[in-house]
């Protein structure tokens, strides 16, 4: 008896002991937080102008655009897209391994950094460019949000004023947590673009798409190309297609893997929603020049694509010679081929030529036998090789 009050005791005298022990171990590490994180508001000068008086604490992405300066961050801060660099001359420590990957060491000396990397600890001095001052964030509305292809939305919001962007430019999305259930999408065919409202409701059955469900948790924004000119004023249009989780062959179906959190939330949106949009953003603008302008795109990536040519023949009436090549897999994933015609018949020195890679018996596609064949309705194959062999 007296052996087991001995053992209680002992086992009794060591819980007791390791939990003061771990008490005194977790009140030093608060003690050492406390005087070693930084605290308290902190300047940044930006630019040798502006001088703005911050929290300390967060990323200087995210401090900044509390301040209203967005700088633009197509990966949601994730140190990958490389968009939010900026230059830190006083007080943001060394870089990381996460930003010196991206920069030469000459770079990297005149204080190139990724903001979303950067902590916001102490007084700082940074660069930025200037057009970041002229981006605004707004509350949009949605107008219209219709399939223009299987897979591809034709997303339109209003926002309260002119955005003021280039063609070529794009915009940053927001998106809140959420869950969004693809069997509540509505994939009604563009009534402009097709015959029927149900025409992509069989590839959307084929392929299982209706019980995906995509969950994010925290908010994140991402980057689109928008497909609107600016002569459209306050409607900003974005052509998206949805990402679904990669195929799985052994399994002949989707891989439990979450489906693209922006596209699944732009696909579910219905006319009168709100969603926040920044911008304007971007680098791919109209080379002003005489020379010849030749783009190549295919599916989604219309949306630049529509921007700069609508920009360069509906705006400018340009004299330069265009030539607009437009792939897809079917004349089904096909989109604003009347529009294009319609420029092509004003303005001779437009031409647009097209390319399936895969096309469908329904499509009776008539094959081009060069660029000069009027009779035929384009090519077979990928678009950027069609390019190479014709022109």
């Amino acid at each position: 008896m007296l052996l087991v009050a001995n053992t209680l005791g002992t086992i009794l005298a060591t819980v007791v002991a390791f939990l003061v022990i771990t008490l005194l171990l977790v009140a030093l590490l608060l003690f050492v937080k406390q005087k070693l994180a930084p605290s308290g508001p902190v300047k940044i000068t930006i630019n040798g102008e502006k001088e703005i008086e911050v929290p300390s604490g967060g990323t200087l992405l995210t401090t900044l655009g509390a301040e209203k300066i967005f700088l633009p961050s197509a990966c949601g801060g994730g140190g990958t897209c490389i968009q939010c660099e900026c230059h830190v001359l006083e007080g943001g420590g060394e870089a990381l391994p996460t930003e010196t990957p991206h920069f030469t060491r000459k770079e990297l000396k005149e204080g190139a950094r990724l903001s979303c990397q950067v902590k916001v600890k102490q007084d700082m001095n940074i660069t930025i460019p200037e057009e970041v001052f002229g981006i605004k964030k707004w509350e949009a509305t949605v107008v219209r949000n219709y399939n223009v292809a299987s897979f591809i939305k034709e997303f339109v919001v209003e926002i309260p004023e002119d955005m003021g962007y280039k063609a070529g430019g794009y915009i940053q999305i927001e998106i809140p947590p959420c869950q969004i259930k693809y069997q509540d999408m509505d994939i009604t065919a563009h009534p402009e673009e097709h015959e029927t409202p149900d025409k992509f409701q069989m590839e959307w059955d084929k392929f299982g798409l209706w019980p995906l469900v995509m969950k994010n948790t925290e908010t994140v924004e991402r980057a689109y190309s928008m497909a609107s000119y600016p002569a459209e004023g306050r409607e900003i249009m974005l052509n998206v297609r949805i990402a679904t989780p990669p195929w799985d062959r052994s399994k002949n179906g989707w891989m439990a893997v979450n489906p693209g959190i922006a596209s699944s939330y732009i696909f579910a949106q219905k006319p009168g929603d709100k969603v926040t949009i920044s911008g304007p953003y971007g680098e791919f603008f109209i080379n002003e020049s005489e020379s010849e302008m030749l783009y190549v795109g295919g599916g989604a990536g219309m949306a630049p694509m529509r921007s700069h040519l609508y920009h360069l023949f509906r705006t400018l009436e340009t004299n330069r010679k265009v030539t607009y090549w437009y792939g897809g897999r079917s004349k089904r994933e096909l989109f604003y081929i009347d529009h294009f015609r319609q420029l092509e018949e004003k303005f001779p020195n437009f031409k647009f030529y097209m390319a399936l890679s895969e096309p469908m018996e329904e499509d009776n596609w008539k094959v081009k036998k060069d660029i000069n064949d009027e009779e035929g309705d384009g090519f077979i194959g990928f678009v950027h090789q069609v390019v190479i062999d014709n022109y």
